[in-house]
């Protein structure tokens, strides 16, 4: 989804994330967009984990050259995208890595519920 100046923002009921150069990208929600739960867990794990998390705006042609892309949220955990258009993405270290430590913290958190 884009905002009014053609700039993304979200998928339709994700959050979008990019990976370029060994750091990660996010859009900007200071004025539209949803800060879901898992996008606010995702900035808060790579933070505590000396990985560089940078919101801000950007529009289709960014995401184009991006190494890793990935969208999340509260039921699908995280999501890697294969493809927009014409441009196709692998399935990097980081959105792997931030699959394992997403899956590490549920996993902390049904033994602290029992």
């Amino acid at each position: 989804m884009l905002d009014f100046n053609n700039r993304v923002i979200e998928g339709t009921m994700t959050n979008l994330f990019y990976v370029k150069n060994d750091i990660v990208y996010t859009a900007d929600l200071t004025y539209s967009g949803v800060k879901g739960i898992i996008r606010s867990i995702l900035i808060k794990l790579l933070m505590e984990n000396n990985r560089q998390v940078v919101e801000h705006n950007f529009d289709k042609a960014t995401l184009s050259t991006a190494d890793e892309v990935f969208v999340c949220n509260s039921i699908i955990g995280i999501w890697p995208v294969k493809k927009i258009d014409s441009t196709h993405y692998r399935v990097g270290e980081i959105t792997r890595q931030l699959q394992n430590w997403l899956t590490q913290l549920k996993g902390k958190e049904v033994e602290h519920a029992s």
